[in-house]
């Protein structure tokens, strides 16, 4: 009875919450959502999809709706203040502060999961037993490895290790020894992807031999029997990450879900769902061992990769553009020549 008046006001407490649909709305819901509801008495409405310029928008016009969004850019870029608000750490166990991997405790943003771009393979070319290459510069040897080839289309990272630039070395790009390096594979690539489900379909069409992939849509496909197959080495770790918007009227109960989220438990149940990788590595002690070696960052899969680095792609350049509008600017100009 005593306690009852705490109870109903955290239950009168409603916190959006926006991320992605589908399956993966489906699995956060089940591993987060509703164990955070039933914890903590705090009312979860759903929505997706995030949007940055929606977020903008909002905070702009003073008018936030938005409480909690998985969301990465708006936390890296110059005027990250302006629109999300500085993650209270305060509201974290220090268990889960122990074992977030340093790239999911920034000062604007908190890590969700992260996925990995990975060299695949068509397994009718380039079967189990057959010589694959193993790093980038080995993908840019048509002649020891010869076949068709794609990429994601504005791939510079890879460029780079294929150029022979050390994976804790790629920051800052070195646009022209990129791009350089882009000129050699060029004329190999039947196609530069830009939607996920692209190098699954070429590769089991065997329309090229070799591709970079994601690596959930990798494993999806191989456990239904798809002809494709993938290695980690040299992979491209891409950190999701939760925010915050400015202005949210439920700032306290938004720290409190994202530090929920963060939990080893939290993020075990999402992973042992998803072929995501959890950012707190003690996560690990949660999840089946047989899944755990399908994740991007299980202990024996994280030291081959490296992080993509989203703070360095939302500064500016010395053109005043962010990096990323700096490289569409280029790379659109380098497929048309």
């Amino acid at each position: 009875m005593l306690g009852a008046p705490s109870i109903l006001r955290a239950q009168e407490s409603t916190l959006v919450v926006v991320s992605g649909g589908g399956s993966y709305e489906e699995a956060f819901r089940k591993a987060v959502v509703d164990p955070f509801q039933s914890e903590t008495g705090i009312k979860v409405t759903y929505v997706s999809p995030a949007d940055a310029a929606k977020l903008k928008a909002q905070v702009d016009s003073s008018n936030v709706q938005w409480d909690v969004v998985e969301i990465s850019g708006p936390a890296f870029r110059s005027d990250a203040d302006k629109y999300v608000e500085e993650i209270d750490y305060a509201a974290f166990d220090k268990e889960t502060l122990d074992n977030l991997v340093p790239e999911a405790k920034t000062k604007y943003a908190v890590g969700s999961y992260v996925f990995s771009t990975v060299m695949a393979f068509s397994t009718a070319d380039y079967p189990a037993d057959k010589p694959r290459p193993r790093s980038w510069t080995e993908f840019w040897d048509v002649s020891a490895f010869p076949g068709p080839r794609s990429l994601r289309e504005r791939t510079v990272e890879f460029a780079l290790l294929a150029a022979g630039i050390p994976k804790d070395k790629l920051y800052p790009i070195d646009f022209d020894q990129a791009f350089a390096s882009l000129d050699r594979i060029k004329p190999h690539i039947t196609k530069f992807w830009s939607v996920g489900a692209e190098p699954g379909q070429l590769l089991s069409d065997r329309q090229v031999a070799m591709s970079s992939a994601w690596n959930g849509r990798m494993q999806i496909l191989q456990e239904q029997g798809a002809g494709v197959d993938y290695q980690w080495n040299e992979g491209m770790l891409s950190p999701l990450h939760w925010v915050v918007p400015k202005g949210t009227k439920n700032r306290a109960a938004a720290m409190r879900f994202v530090a929920y989220q963060a939990t080893a438990q939290a993020q075990a149940r999402l992973n042992n769902l998803i072929f995501y990788g959890p950012l707190n590595r003690a996560a690990f002690n949660y999840i089946e061992p047989s899944v755990a070696a399908k994740l991007p960052t299980a202990p024996e899969n994280i030291d081959k990769q490296f992080f993509y680095d989203p703070a360095y792609w939302e500064a500016q350049s010395s053109s005043g553009k962010t990096n990323t509008e700096a490289l569409v600017e280029r790379w659109t100009q380098w497929v048309a020549s």
